[in-house]
């Protein structure tokens, strides 16, 4: 038997998943990587901690499974997109890692507004700017630490630095870098106009080795392998972006197959053939599949709503939970099953962080009354989450036919969510096996490179599987779109309140 590893390194934790070729999910293990808050806007971590808490999961996960090191044929790994992680000329972290929260160079953002840079790398780069992306922290580094910044030898992304670490190589994947505006999309290039636009052509000798994201780029070295308890020479290859490697996990590789992650953030992504020019469209970026582009819709409006909605107001639903042995999140969905469509008319916008339609965008309930019980604010809140998702799918229902998605993270556990997300968007919902899907996109990849598997359609067909489909109902769909078309109609009367909410806030 031979076992394929996964490395998944969120902005908090790092984990470590061990498969056998078919996919099957042999143990997982995780460490904590913690996260520092300087300044009001800046999250930032230790290199070295990241380090040590992948190499932690690492270790785990091999005595967890009870597997022969030897028995590790590849290594894939994934992270978060965007924030800035920099070594000097020896190879030594430069500073703390800037995680993809940070909000810091949002002036660097306006000035380059002022002065029309994105309209002119638009065409090259296919997605807007925001202030956590490489492009937007070298300048602002280059004005107010420039010391770091000449200290600068080589800029990498998250799981970049992870893999340099395992096998002493500086290189990034094509998925990854192509979500930074580093990179001319539309010609998977470099460019050094970009560089130059952006006030860091310096930075040029400091962009990493591009690869595509299957291709074996190193190996363990032996102080890799005495940290992690992997074999010494193990096969590595160049990982890919967490949203891509989510999607290949789900076994989304192709046009007309929409891929839906309903966890922390709500993520849509769909593959097409051509480098869309489109600024309706949040980001095109370079997609796992060479030759094709990934098109991603996505904001902070998922899962994170209602885990605030749990950790506020359920108290007594814990103890619940607690009595039963079953997760809280399992109370929550029977007491929402518990209404049937139609039965709430309450309204829920899911911006509690964030939102894609407007910066200064609030939460809200809408139409509470004193009948109401917390089950028809959950499933106002299950419903708002849904069309959250919708007004970022819209996007991409444009490009082309979707017949048929796969629904991944914590929502897809839930079975009367599901059927909300397949009856409000009149599609089949299937969902995949495994709970670390994006950690097995990352094995499978390693499987691809290493030659388990032929190619990218091979590896779905051997180690993907699809545990449960749910079909839209006629009945529900006509209930949640019009419900869908009144919370749109609710977006466009609160865009002034919103203003007046954040101007009273300051």
């Amino acid at each position: 038997m031979v076992y394929l590893l996964g490395i998944d390194n969120g902005n908090t934790v790092s984990k470590a998943a061990l498969f056998d070729e078919t996919g099957r999910e042999i143990a997982v293990a995780s460490a904590g990587a913690e996260t520092f808050y300087p300044r009001p806007g800046w999250t930032e971590r230790s290199m070295e901690s990241l380090w040590t808490s992948t190499a932690q999961a690492i270790r785990a996960v091999i005595e967890k499974a009870g597997v022969k090191p030897q028995d590790i044929v590849g290594i894939g790994n994934t992270g978060h997109g965007n924030g800035l992680y920099l070594l000097d000329k020896h190879g030594q972290p430069v500073r703390n890692g800037i995680q993809s929260l940070d909000t810091r160079a949002d002036d660097v953002l306006q000035e380059r507004a002022r002065r029309g840079v994105l309209d002119k790398a638009f065409p090259m780069i296919l997605q807007e700017f925001w202030p956590a992306q490489p492009n937007a922290l070298l300048p602002w580094l280059k004005y107010h630490e420039p010391d770091c910044y000449a200290r600068i030898g080589k800029i990498v992304m998250c799981k970049d630095y992870v893999k340099f670490r395992l096998t002493g190589e500086v290189t990034t994947d094509y998925t990854d870098i192509s979500g930074t505006c580093l990179l001319d999309n539309a010609h998977k290039r470099y460019s050094r106009e970009l560089l130059e636009w952006y006030d860091i052509p310096e930075m040029w000798d400091a962009l990493p080795r591009l690869a595509e994201s299957t291709e074996v780029i190193g190996r363990v070295t032996k102080e890799a392998a005495e940290a992690t308890g992997l074999a010494e020479g193990t096969p590595v290859v160049a990982g890919l972006f967490d949203v891509d490697a989510g999607a290949l996990g789900s076994g989304v590789i192709a046009p007309g197959t929409l891929c839906i992650i309903a966890g922390t953030w709500s993520i849509n992504e769909v593959l097409i053939d051509y480098p869309a020019v489109n600024p309706a469209l949040a980001m095109v970026h370079v997609g796992m599949v060479p030759g094709r582009w990934m098109v991603l819709e996505g904001s902070a409006t998922s899962m994170a709503n209602l885990e605030w909605f749990v950790n506020t107001l359920c108290g007594e639903e814990k103890q619940q939970a607690q009595a039963r042995g079953v997760s809280v999140y399992e109370i929550c969905s029977e007491l929402v099953g518990s209404l049937p469509p139609g039965s709430t008319d309450i309204i829920f916008h899911p911006f509690l962080f964030g939102s894609n339609v407007q910066a200064t965008a609030r939460a809200g309930f809408y139409g509470v009354a004193g009948w109401h019980t917390k089950a028809h604010l959950l499933r106002a809140l299950y419903e708002g989450v849904v069309y959250g998702h919708m007004n970022h799918i819209d996007k991409l229902r444009t490009l082309g036919p979707l017949s048929v998605a796969r629904l991944t993270g914590g929502g897809s556990r839930s079975v009367v969510w599901t059927q909300m997300f397949a009856d409000a968007l009149n599609m089949t919902m299937e969902v995949p096996d495994g709970g670390e899907v994006s950690a097995l996109g990352a094995a499978m990849s390693a499987g691809i490179g290493v030659g388990v598997y032929h190619d990218h359609a091979d590896a779905v067909q051997k180690a993907v599987r699809v545990v449960r489909r749910q079909e839209p109902t006629a009945d529900n769909t006509l209930h949640y779109q019009a419900r869908y078309q009144a919370y749109k109609q609710l977006l466009d009367v609160m865009r002034q309140p919103w203003e007046t909410l954040h101007r009273l806030g300051q």
